[in-house]
């Protein structure tokens, strides 16, 4: 397996680790009108409240060593139709904080959300659930710090209402497919 760009891959990870961490166990989307609500939007009402994060990192591939760092992330209802979660963690000295906002857009009837953190640029995404395996799928559109647009693909499954794991994949060098470059195991705070 190819090697990744640790310092640019890490930065795109942590841009969208934020979003992806919020979406937990999400019906499959109904058909829906403008005015009513949506079963994503009662579904997302279960990310709030403060989860504890266990996260390992491969930014050589698989095949190499691990990074493992610990996070905190809190999860608040914003409106009736929207949840924002702030993401702290420590890694190497250096705090990060990611920021995002997630909802149902009732237009596109998908999961959206925007995500920022300290670089210049807001990664943007879109999700569909899974009701048999309990898992939002999401595509993220990102660029790098040059400038360069990426596509990232995460996959969060709800365990339990206090356990839910994400996979965050990233384009492999030379190809369309993806790699696994992230786990983060949640738990969430009684």
């Amino acid at each position: 397996m190819p090697a990744l760009q640790y310092g640019k891959t890490m930065h795109f990870a942590f841009s969208l680790l934020s979003a992806f961490l919020i979406c937990t166990t999400v019906p499959s989307a109904a058909q829906t009108s403008s005015t009513s609500k949506p079963p994503e939007l009662r579904a997302l009402k279960d990310s709030v409240g403060i989860w504890d994060a266990k996260i390992e990192v491969w930014p050589q591939g698989l095949n190499a060593a691990s990074i493992t760092f610990t996070g905190v992330e809190t999860v608040s209802a914003y409106g009736k139709h929207w949840i924002a979660s702030d993401f702290d963690s420590v890694f190497s000295g250096r705090t990060n904080r990611i920021h995002s906002i997630v909802g149902y857009d009732l237009d596109e009837r998908k999961l959206v959300g925007k995500v920022i953190d300290y670089g210049p640029y807001a990664a943007r995404m879109t999700g569909e659930y899974d009701s048999k395996s309990k898992t939002v799928h999401w595509t993220t559109k990102v660029k790098d710090p040059s400038g360069k647009p990426i596509v990232q693909k995460t996959s969060i499954t709800q365990k339990n209402a206090n356990e839910r794991v994400l996979v965050l994949s990233v384009p492999k060098k030379g190809t369309k497919d993806f790699i696994k470059f992230m786990e983060i195991r949640f738990t969430k705070r009684k």
